[in-house]
Order: structure tokens, then sequence, then C-alpha cells
């Protein structure tokens, strides 16, 4: 029976034009009237906000007064999430590059792999140690490296540049503990170590094709190494003139960029431990543990079971006909109960009080519960109450997790490199004082707030886009579009158009896995693992970074590069690694499909 009219709602695709509109006049300000990239950033966001038919919260302000304060509201928090990160940077790459801290380590790398192979020791060595560290915060420190390299060689900064950016860019989409992959790890409902070695070992191809489109490109466009205030380029030829014997020792070199590395790493490691939440593996009886919750005969069981949506209650009734719907109701049981140990501290509810907690749970009982260290306790609640149903795991230590997450905040982390940094600097040039650094850092800080500030504004822009309903638009133009068509490149579309409409990676990737998971737990089973979703949405929320990408602005502003060259070299890698990737996804899940579990 067809619909009456009045019942189709026809999808709003004013926003496609909001986005058009303001792509358009980004790109008129700066190429042809040469307006400062935050101006023009900022005026984008405003035109953005006034283009959209309706904005969250403008009932209280009006229409126009809400665009203007939702775009000013929107770059501070954006600042404040990178403003402190970049801030420090500076200061770490100030004292790298005066101490002959930079100088140092390529020297040693140039022994150790030779000149003819220098991007390539920064590509690899920068793969390995992007992956547990936010792409900026990681350009940042290693940034110094690829300066002293150009000052070493005489040649090739592009191409040292971009070797920090072809690996960097792939883990920061595919591999946790970054948010984006960790996030879509649990959207799709898969294991985490399996997506995790998924994209270690297939984000090594489209790394590898970027890296010989950079050297292509570097053959063609020669980027100057550009002076930038704090760094004259005299005074550091000097400092790169100086003997070996002037130079700290190695160790000391490396040590304010490789602990922040290490602190931040570890901090990721504790809370991907700690707050991790149950998966299909961890049930000893999916069935069983099922049929309590719906009966409801203990006093956990009906606690939980009180909380369960009909939608829940359907999938854990379902019959458990073949092999198929048994992996699915495990995946039911696993959701409800994850959902419930990221809710509250479950051991509040006097539904609780007769469940006898192993020592390691009572252990934690007594400490300070929050953040990761509520769910890890919750979850060994759990564990203890369905011991039957569920195997017991352990996690850390509540105080080491809580020394981890806070030296391993990025920004303490920075902090500690930054001090270091200044330490180190004091130690190779006697004399200096914490005055002189402190009039020596302030060029470097001057360079950081334009930084910011551009940074800033394209967040703003990309945020406003959101708030425009870019997103839904998208959703709602790919759902009209899902029936016949591949599922990977539907999602790779999907990821790539919201990345390039709003500029966030890991919204794309957010947005996406959400939008697909429905579909591909829709009933048909996939001809493939549904990895290949994972790794394609993440390759799709790389492509085609311009100007409404922090990542975009960070790389050129720190860089040196100009937009041109930003958008002939920074672009073209991200782009090159987006569709290298999905390439790869479509033959590997040809070739390698494995087999695919039930949703």
């Amino acid at each position: 029976m067809t619909p009456p009219l009045a019942a189709i709602v026809a999808p709003d695709y004013w926003p496609f034009s909001v986005l058009i509109i303001s792509v358009i006049l980004i790109v008129v300000l700066i190429t042809v009237l040469r307006v400062h990239a935050f101006l023009a950033l900022i005026l984008a966001a405003i035109t953005a906000g006034l283009l959209a038919k309706r904005l969250p919260g403008e009932g209280k302000l009006g229409h126009w007064v809400t665009a203007v304060e939702m775009t000013a509201t929107e770059f501070g928090a954006t600042a404040g999430k990178i403003g402190v990160v970049i801030a420090l940077a500076s200061v770490i790459g100030l004292c790298l590059m005066e101490s002959g801290a930079a100088d140092k380590v390529v020297r040693r790398f140039l022994a150790l792999f030779g000149r003819r192979f220098a991007g390539e020791a920064i590509l690899i060595s920068g793969y390995i140690l992007s992956i547990p560290i936010f792409f900026d915060t990681f350009f940042m420190l290693l940034l110094p490296l690829a300066i002293a390299m150009r000052l070493r060689t005489g040649k090739d900064y592009l191409l040292y540049i971009m070797a920090i950016c072809c690996g960097g860019t792939v883990t920061h989409s595919l591999i946790a503990p970054h948010p984006g992959p960790l996030a879509m790890a649990e959207s799709l409902k898969l294991d985490l170590g399996s997506t995790i070695m998924a994209g270690i070992v297939v984000g090594l191809i489209p790394t590898a094709c970027s890296w010989c489109v950079v050297k292509w490109i570097n053959r063609r466009l020669q980027v100057p190494l550009r002076e930038v205030p704090g760094m004259a380029l005299d005074d550091l030829r000097k400092t790169f003139e100086r003997p070996e014997a002037e130079l700290p020792p190695f160790a000391l070199a490396i040590l304010p960029v490789i602990l922040p590395i290490l602190l931040i790493s570890a901090a990721s490691i504790s809370i991907a431990i700690q707050g991790k939440g149950f998966e299909a593996a961890d049930l000893k009886n999916g069935a069983a543990l099922a049929q309590r919750l719906l009966a409801g005969t203990d006093p956990v069981s009906k606690f939980i079971g009180d909380h369960l949506s009909e939608t829940n209650r359907m999938l854990l009734s379902t019959p458990q006909s073949d092999a198929r719907l048994a992996r699915r109701l495990d995946n039911a049981v696993v959701g409800i109960l994850n959902d419930s140990i990221r809710a509250e501290n479950v051991h509040d509810a006097s539904y609780f009080d007769a469940i006898v907690l192993r020592a390691t749970t009572a252990g934690l009982r007594t400490s300070n519960l929050q953040a990761d260290n509520l769910v890890r306790f919750n979850r060994s609640v759990l564990e203890d109450a369905f011991a039957a149903e569920l195997a017991p795991t352990k996690g850390l230590n509540s105080t080491l997790y809580n020394a981890a997450v806070f030296w391993g905040n990025r920004n303490v982390a920075l902090l500690v490199g930054a001090a270091l940094g200044i330490l180190l600097l004091i130690r190779q040039r006697r004399g200096l004082t914490l005055a002189s650094i402190a009039g020596m850092i302030e060029a470097p800080f001057a360079t950081a707030g334009v930084i910011i500030l551009i940074t800033s504004a394209g967040g703003a822009f990309g945020l406003m886009l959101k708030n425009a309903g870019v997103g839904e638009a998208v959703k709602a133009f790919v759902g009209n579009q899902v029936s016949g068509t591949h599922l990977i490149l539907i999602s790779w579309t999907v990821a790539a158009v919201i990345r390039v409409a709003q500029g966030s990676a890991t919204v794309a990737m957010l947005t996406t896995s959400a939008m697909i998971y429905p579909i591909m737990s829709g009933g048909a089973v996939l001809p493939y693992h549904p990895v290949y979703i994972f790794m394609t949405i993440g390759f799709g929320a790389m492509f085609l970074s311009w100007m409404n990408d922090s990542g975009f602005w960070v790389v050129a502003k720190l860089s040196g590069f100009t937009e041109k060259e930003t958008l002939k070299s920074w672009t073209v890698v991200v782009t090159v690694n987006s569709i290298s990737g999905l390439v790869a996804c479509l033959i590997l899940s040809k070739l390698l499909p494995f087999a695919p579990p039930a949703l």
C-alpha cells in the first residue's frame, strides 16, 4: 500500500547548499582576496550559521545572534583542546633546536640508515611512535627532527615533513587507542584486539602508497625551509656546525620527545585496559545469562532486567535456531552488560548487597571510584554476580591507573617534555638563565598563538557545519541510496563526505559507524569479516583534508608551508592514503574474507 503524501517527508538537502556556499567563500577569501586564514574561517563559520534553517538553542537569542555566539563558543572549545599542546610543543621544538638535541638525533639516524634512506627512517619510526598519540601532538614532537634533517642534508624538506604525515594519519584513523578507532570498534561490536592487529598490518599498504607519491611530489615541488619567529635560520645553521663533542648525549637529546610519547602511551594503554567492556569471548554461557536477565529471579538480574528496552527483550528472547542467532544473542547480552557498567556505580544499589566479592573487587571498592576505575569496578561486580555465566578478569591497580592517566595526559606529558627541554638547553648553553630562556620563548609563543587562532577557527567552521545539519543531510541522502550498493563503498563514501564537510576525521568515524552498524546487523551475513567495514570507515575519514581541518593548519603553519603547498602535499598524502586504503579493503575482502561472525 502506498503511503499518503502527507506521510512522506522529503529529505532536507539545504545543508548541502550551506556547505557549498561556505566552501566557495573560504576559497575566494583566502586565494583570491588574500584575507588572513583566521578571518576567512571565522566569516565562513558565521555564514554557515546564518544560512542554517535553525540552530540549537536559538530561541533565546534569535537566529543571527546565535550564529555569532555559537561560532565563538565552538572556537573556544577547539582552542581549549589544542592551545596548551601547541604552546608547549613550540617550547620543546625551540629547546631541541637551540640545544643541538635535534641535530644529535638526526646524526644518529643518518649514521644508522644513511642519507639515502633518511626519509624512510622518519617514516618507519614515525609509524610506530604515532600509534598511541594524537596526530597533532605527534607531528609537533617530530617536527624539529624534520627541520634538523633538512639542515643536515640541505634538501628534501617536503619529503621529511611528509614522512611524519604518511603513517601518522593512518594510525590516527585505524588503530586504537586513538579515539575514533576506539569508538568505532565499540559501535560496530568488534573485538578491539582484532581491529588493532588489522589496522597495523593493513595500514602499511596506504602508508607505502602515499610515501611513493610523496617522493614523486618532492621531485617536482621544492619547498624551502622558511624562517619562523624564534628560529633564525642563520643561528640554526651555526648550531648544526657544532662538533659532535659539543652536542648532548643521544639519550638526553631524545628524552624530551620520547618521554612524553611513553607517558601518553602508558595512559592510553591504562585507559584501554581499565575501561575495557565485555566481549562475546567473556561469556561462559550467554544463553543462560539471557534467561536470568529476562526472568529476574535474583536481585541482580532484576536490577538489570528492569532497565531493558523492548528491543533488547526481543533479542534476548529470540530462539537460538542456529549458530548465527546464538552469536547474535551473545552480542545482545554483551551490549546490555556494557551499558550497565558505564551507567553508574552498580554496587551502590541494594540489589547487589548479597554478592560475595572477590578480593580484587573488594580492593577496588575502597578506592576513589572515578572514570575508568568505576567501569572496571562495575565490571568486576557483575563478574562476581554472574560467576557461572561470565569469566573473571583482572584490571589494573586503581592507584597505578590514576597515576598513569594523570602523567599521560597530553598537556601534562608535554609540560614534562618542555621542562626537560629547558633543562637540556641550560645544560648545553652555559650561562643561560630562566629569564633569558623566557625571552627566547616569546617568539615561538607568538607563532603558536597564530596557529591556535587559525586551527580553532577551522574547528569552529567544521562544528558550525555540523550544527547547520550537514551531517544529518548526508545521513538522509545515504539512507535513500543504500539498497543494492556495496557496503564497503557506502561506508567509505559516507565517511569521506562527512570528513570533507566538517573537517574532523574522528567525528566522521563516529557518525559513520553509528549509521552503518544497523545496515550491517540487518540480517544478511557479510561475505567478509566486518573488520573490513571498520577499516573502510577509517580510510574514508582521511579523505581530502583541507581548510576546515585543524590538522591542515597545524602542518601548514608549523612547517612554514603556504596554503597552496599544503594542498599539493598534505592534502594529496591523506587522499592517497584514503583511496589506496579503500582499494586494499576491496581486494583483501575478496582474497582474505576470513570467517564472518554473524551480528
